[in-house]
């Protein structure tokens, strides 16, 4: 029968076995205290400090405020409400306006309808420089001016702008804008007698040559405004104070 061998460690190995295992619980509980997981008791008990946040002098003035608290309360007690004293209003006098007796003319008179109406400012301005043709006859509504000759166009300036018609007596008028140097331009036709005879549209032709005196306004020409001009055509042999009427001459378109 074959005998069975155990293995069974000696007294020295147990004791080496105990050791280490020690020296290891040791170093354990020596790390834990060096981390501070492991405070070791002393026998000394210690006090707890409480540690108050609220600023300084916070409970110096809530003591103070404890302390004026009452006398608050007393001035509020002993102060006494305004009164408004009532003021007693003036008495209103009526105000009695004096009658005024009139006549029946007197009244009448007063009537501010029957008053005339003063004179438009631009009808004065016209008055001071001259006759005018009509409020507004002008283009654009424009206001146009009589005036004179400076110098009469004679028959060989117009002659060449009459039309081919026998015409014994007639007038044109037409309306231009005055520059300097007595001359006119942008001519336009108004009006003509007989109609339809052309003869507007020879005046409005030959106007380039025509010389004539610019309104006036204070003495000052109003050099730019609209003025009309009237020429009368006679027939040869009429009388000499008005101007022949052109005989001949080519058609002007």
């Amino acid at each position: 029968m074959a005998t069975v061998y155990r293995y069974r460690p000696s007294l020295a190995d147990r004791l080496t076995a105990i050791v280490l295992a020690l020296a290891i619980c040791a170093l354990i509980v020596l790390m834990l205290i060096r981390m501070g997981l492991f405070v070791p008791p002393t026998g000394v008990v210690e006090k707890l400090t409480a540690i108050s946040l609220k600023p300084q002098g916070t409970e110096h003035s809530e003591k103070a405020a404890a302390a004026k608290a009452p006398e608050r309360q007393e001035r509020q007690a002993t102060v006494q409400p305004k009164v408004t004293p009532h003021v007693q209003p003036r008495p209103v006098t009526p105000v009695t306006v004096p009658w005024i007796p009139l006549s029946r003319e007197q009244f009448a008179a007063s009537d501010i309808s029957k008053l005339g109406k003063p004179a438009d400012a631009s009808n004065q301005n016209s008055a001071k420089s001259g006759s005018t043709y009509g409020p507004g006859e002008g283009p654009g509504g424009s206001t146009l001016y009589n005036v004179a000759w400076y110098r009469e166009p004679t028959y060989a300036e117009l002659v060449t702008y009459m039309p081919h018609k026998n015409i014994d007596e007639g007038w044109a008028d037409i309306a231009c804008r005055m520059i300097e140097h007595y001359h006119v331009e942008d001519c336009r036709e108004l009006g003509e007698s007989p109609r339809g005879s052309g003869l507007a549209r020879g005046l409005r032709q030959a106007a380039w040559q025509f010389l004539v005196k610019p309104p006036r306004l204070d003495g000052k020409p109003l050099i730019g405004t609209w003025v009309r001009i009237h020429y009368t055509f006679k027939s040869s042999g009429s009388s000499a104070a008005t101007s022949e009427m052109p005989e001949g001459g080519g058609d002007a378109n």
